[in-house]
């Protein structure tokens, strides 16, 4: 159920907090498309079935597109082969080459949903052979117009700061300590460990409910994010139980909220003072159960 490439940046970002179930630590890089489309994108597209051409072309030729889409912003990322595979990789420190890009996008206006419909539809209707399905121009293409709106939500969103959410929360994860025992190794145990401040932010509290609500508005997009990140519904829902835990039940309502509020008046993050060493200890406590009775739950039901 999550198949990825262009929301890699943000939607990594929000698995490191969102995906707390034993399969996360073997994410791998999409496997859709295969491989990037190179420099010579047009011997891919050339590939392609006359009526996926002719879909593509009717998008891309729709007035729409070019008021939304800032096509030159994002050449440089189809036409490097090395670009998003490094991002999907390691999205913690190669994130920030998509900056440009996100400013770009974020620049302009979102493309509405009407004209996002229309071009799923288009692509649904036109690409539907195998040989099309198979072809990295034809996948990417699906891919980024199914999550576009998602995506471009969050990468879109910025802090009390004005500094992109997603980059916030890179640097929170890059400031949290090591985990005092290993679980699920790396990032993952000191996400798990980490101090609410940390993970309890405004930032991701949109980041992470835009996703909740448009998985379930579109349920059937979960098929796509499981074939590129062996993630499905068992470990969202894992993350929903990890993070309702540690951030309280009202972080996961499905309310995006305000990303720029300020962290001190933020509802569901605790203060520095607010727990003794004690207490957050028995919190740790009571996360770790919770999220692991949700784990085997999860094994024993499948």
């Amino acid at each position: 159920m999550m198949k990825k490439f262009l929301f890699s940046g943000l939607f990594l970002v929000a698995a490191a907090g969102l995906g707390f179930a034993n399969k996360l630590p073997n994410v791998t890089a999409p496997a859709l498309p295969p491989q990037l489309p190179t420099a010579d994108p047009i011997t891919l597209i050339g590939e392609l079935t006359p009526e996926c051409q002719a879909a593509m072309l009717s998008i891309i030729t729709s007035p729409e597109f070019f008021e939304c889409v800032p096509v030159a912003a994002l050449l440089p990322i189809l036409t490097d082969p090395t670009l998003l595979p490094s991002v999907l990789k390691d999205p913690i420190h190669n994130a920030a080459k998509l900056l440009p890009a996100i400013d770009a996008i974020c620049a302009d206006p979102k493309c509405s949903d009407e004209g996002v419909a229309n071009a799923v539809k288009a692509l649904q209707g036109g690409c539907s052979s195998e040989q099309d399905q198979k072809n990295p121009i034809a996948q990417l293409a699906t891919f980024a117009v199914t999550f576009y709106s998602p995506v471009r939500d969050i990468i879109c969103f910025k802090d009390y700061e004005n500094e992109y959410c997603t980059v916030e929360t890179i640097k929170n994860i890059l400031s949290l300590p090591p985990a005092p025992i290993k679980l699920l190794g790396g990032i993952i145990d000191q996400v798990i460990f980490a101090e609410p401040k940390f993970i309890c932010t405004p930032c991701n509290k949109a980041m992470v409910n835009t996703l909740i609500d448009f998985f379930k508005a579109h349920p059937e997009t979960l098929e796509l994010v499981e074939k590129a990140f062996n993630i499905g519904e068992e470990e969202l829902k894992i993350g929903e139980i990890f993070l309702a835990v540690k951030c309280g039940s009202p972080f996961v309502d499905g309310k995006v909220g305000d990303s720029t509020d300020p962290p001190g008046k933020f509802t569901y993050q605790e203060a520095d003072g607010d727990k003794s060493d004690a207490s957050q200890a028995h919190g740790h406590k009571v996360l770790l159960i919770s999220t692991l009775i949700a784990a085997a739950s999860s094994v024993v039901l499948n």
